[in-house]
């Protein structure tokens, strides 16, 4: 292979609790990811969070395939949906929109990923809209060797996602059998993310072999080269994503991030005065 790709990033994340029904390890937006603005891979058991808005950008949630139970979507869109093991939801935010996510069983674990993914400037304020896809509708695939490939969002190895949204960003649930490796071709103008799910492994660098550990995050930036995966002993499951950094401001309060300030005030002035809400209902 050529040279591999820059990594500006190798290191193992912390896991944030939030009483005994969730726990999320993640960037927290302590780390420059864009086009991405968080990845939290998380555990959940029952109800905790409230309706809550968004607006600016794309709330993406995928479940595992290891997960015991569905996740429930509802929103202001009157969008009532269950998400199954494997399955996406993913959120355009746009001018805003309230939702809330639960898991369909308490006491059963719902393993998944939220990632947050920024949107351009010119479509930020859109309309909002969701797309939802079962597990079925994910292409997979075995690329090489004991590698099992889900494409969440955009293409690879000539398997395309039906997620269609302005950000066009590739998102890959990737499961290695021990010692497995992959070699993924990434655009030269495209940056991103590799993270432990379960297991361990490792990723090419220019200087040998960074160590993904079983909390392990790297980010590789734009240039030559392809990102090189191994599974450790154990075997590994990595989620990667891929996307065109916009190198735009991004204002936050909340759950609101959008280029500019004023439209982040608007934002939330339309969400305190209870527009946003739209047809959020009781379950």
């Amino acid at each position: 292979m050529k040279a591999p790709r820059v990594l500006s990033i190798v290191m193992e994340i912390e896991t944030h609790e939030r009483g005994t029904l969730f726990s999320a390890r993640g960037a927290r937006f302590a780390v420059d990811l864009d086009p991405f603005l968080n990845i939290d891979l998380f555990r959940m058991t029952g109800p905790v969070f409230e309706p809550h808005p968004h607006a600016g950008f794309s709330a993406v949630t995928y479940l595992f395939d290891d997960s015991t139970t569905r996740f429930r979507n509802r929103d202001s869109l009157g969008d009532k949906s269950m998400i199954d093991p494997g399955g996406l939801h993913w959120t355009v935010a746009g001018s805003g929109i309230v939702h809330d996510e639960v898991v369909e069983e308490v006491g059963r674990l719902g393993h998944g990923a939220q990632i947050f993914v920024r949107l351009p400037e010119a479509v930020e304020r859109d309309d909002p809209y969701g797309m939802h896809f079962t597990p079925q509708e994910l292409p997979t695939d075995n690329p090489a060797e004991g590698v099992t490939l889900r494409v969440v969002a955009g293409e690879a190895f000539g398997l395309r996602s039906p997620v269609r949204e302005a950000a066009a960003s590739h998102v890959y649930d990737l499961v290695l059998a021990p010692g497995a490796r992959l070699e993924i071709p990434v655009e030269a103008a495209f940056r991103g993310f590799v993270m432990t799910v379960e297991g361990n492994g490792r990723i090419a660098t220019a200087g040998g072999r960074g160590q993904l550990g079983p909390a392990g995050l790297a980010v590789f930036e734009q240039g030559t080269g392809a990102v090189e995966l191994e599974a450790g002993e154990r075997g590994a499951q990595f989620l990667f994503g891929a996307g065109r950094p916009l190198r735009t401001p991004a204002y936050m309060y909340g759950g609101f991030c959008l280029s500019n300030r004023q439209h982040v005030a608007e934002a939330v002035e339309h969400y305190q005065s209870g527009a946003m809400h739209g047809l959020l209902t009781a379950p």
